[in-house]
């Protein structure tokens, strides 16, 4: 009997680890990373959006920008109070759904602000390089962004979004946020793939999104520099 229970435990395929990764989000701290994820992106883009509007760096689009806010907090507070129920609920398919909407609007804002950065890129006259911390913001704020849609992308595509690697003989670990977050600061830097190889077409339109948004803010970046130093 105990080499039937081998047999049939050698055979039984081990969890992948967005299966397991997946376990840890409907389970104990994982909820709360939920939850803190969608908290870390709305101060991020509140505090960002009050800066740009306030220092007049958006001059030309404060309206539109002051309305996303308020659409932002919106959204915020019923995504949050959604996301709560559903995750005590463990309603996955529900989670998802409210998961995407709130990314597809953060995704949004961040291109709303590299735009709004961009049209007004040649605005800004000395004052020296103290005054582009904004940029460098919002290039955080991209990172941040996407770090927590590939996690999305994985926990919701079949099979998962990335392959993860792992040493010889050995099972492949769970991924954490340190690991999207490499990620996400890869494409953000643009100087190539990471270890783990993208086998989801949309993450890969994703990434290109990325790799645009994160050149335009380096243009920005650039033209405010030489205008800070002028």
């Amino acid at each position: 009997m105990s080499n039937d229970n081998s047999s049939f435990a050698a055979l039984t395929p081990l969890p992948t680890p967005v299966e397991r990764l997946r376990e840890q989000v409907l389970d104990g701290r994982g909820r709360f990373a939920v939850l803190g994820a969608l908290l870390t992106i709305w101060i991020m883009d509140t505090v960002l959006s009050r800066h740009l509007v306030d220092s007049g760096a958006v001059a030309n689009n404060v309206e539109l920008l002051d309305r996303l806010e308020w659409i932002g907090t919106s959204i915020f507070v019923v995504t949050s109070i959604t996301l709560v129920i559903a995750l005590y609920q463990k309603n996955m398919r529900r989670l998802v759904h409210v998961a995407a909407i709130y990314l597809m609007y953060a995704i949004v804002q961040v291109v709303v602000n590299v735009i709004s950065m961009l049209t007004t890129a040649d605005t800004h006259h000395g004052g020296g390089l103290s005054t582009l911390w904004d940029v460098a913001f919002v290039y955080a704020m991209s990172v941040i962004v996407f770090m927590f849609v590939y996690v999305f992308l994985d926990l919701t595509t079949p099979g998962g979004a990335f392959v993860w690697p792992a040493r010889d003989g050995e099972e492949a670990p769970t991924p954490n946020l340190l690991d999207y977050l490499f990620i996400s600061m890869n494409v953000n830097s643009t100087y190539g793939p990471t270890s783990e190889a993208i086998m989801s077409r949309p993450g890969k339109l994703i990434m290109g999104l990325q790799v645009i948004l994160a050149i335009s803010m380096l243009t920005v970046l650039i033209s405010r520099a030489v205008a800070a130093t002028n």
